[in-house]
């Protein structure tokens, strides 16, 4: 008897859950048809609108997005440093030739 309440009630936990399963699939599918439901009227418009696609909707199509403009950059552009960070025991003799001229060195 006890084997029979077990098996019964085992049975059951599985059909819940596999019930479960099968709702969220089906709204799924619910969901999807919805979409395919939309598409079809939506192209219905369009194809009435231009005569099923042999005359022009009237959809103007976005100009291109223009190039960005190339700026050359030189020393010291973008925060590129001139002069490197000073450690201890840096003379005048570690500066280039460029940044002691700039300094009036």
């Amino acid at each position: 008897m006890v084997d029979v309440l077990t098996w019964t009630i085992e049975r059951r936990m599985r059909l819940t859950e596999r019930a479960e399963l099968l709702r969220k699939e089906l709204a799924e599918v619910d969901a999807e048809l919805g979409r395919l439901e939309a598409a079809e009227v939506v192209f219905g418009q369009w194809a009435d609108a231009t005569d099923g696609g042999r005359r022009a909707s009237g959809i103007v199509e976005p100009e291109p997005e223009p190039e960005p403009e190339r700026v050359a950059a030189g020393p010291g552009a973008g925060g590129m440093r001139l002069v490197p960070d000073r450690v201890e025991g840096m003379g005048l003799a570690s500066l280039t030739s460029e940044s002691s001229a700039e300094h009036g060195e």
